[in-house]
């Protein structure tokens, strides 16, 4: 959904809610379960544009260690600045300040709310997802999961190329 700028100096509200297969999150182990819900509001102040909202949505990722389908809840407050490109691009140099940190350069125009809502959703993702805290994951030897049953593969296998470490004394 792209909102257009041309009227936005008293601002205005905004809604939408995308149905899993609608946006596209550019990670294969992670897809929307529920639709992505965004509310909020946009104002121009000058060049600058401000959108406040809140997103809620939940998202199915992998166990970092186990590889099972995980579901996470995302509740994420939306606050973002856009400056047009040729208000930065016409300065030769700039020093950015705290405040400038939130900045995103757009073309002056419109905002991609597609592109806010997909990156609101991989900031707000945790970064080791875990289907439990003491998931014990897979077995490196043979595959199996070791949180359903105990393989019995030794678990210390050392590659021999490292071999020669072992008896280095300091």
């Amino acid at each position: 959904m792209r909102i257009e700028l041309d009227s936005l100096e008293k601002g205005r509200e905004f809604a939408k809610v995308y149905q899993p297969r609608e946006l596209d999150l550019d990670e294969q182990e992670l897809k929307l379960i529920e639709p992505a819900e965004i509310r909020g509001r946009i104002r121009r102040k000058g060049d600058e544009v401000q959108l406040v909202g809140h997103l809620r949505t939940n998202v199915e990722a992998a166990c970092a260690r186990c590889l099972k389908p995980v579901a996470l809840p995302i509740a994420a407050e939306v606050t973002e600045r856009f400056v047009p490109g040729v208000v930065w691009g016409a300065e030769e140099q700039h020093e950015l300040s705290e405040q400038d940190l939130d900045l995103v350069v757009f073309d002056g125009e419109g905002i991609e709310l597609d592109d806010v809502v997909r990156e609101e959703i991989l900031l707000a993702l945790p970064s080791q997802v875990l289907c439990r805290p003491d998931c014990q994951g897979l077995c490196p030897v043979c595959g199996a999961d070791r949180n359903m049953k105990d393989c019995g593969c030794e678990a210390r296998q050392v590659d021999e190329r490292w071999g020669a470490l072992k008896d280095l004394r300091f």
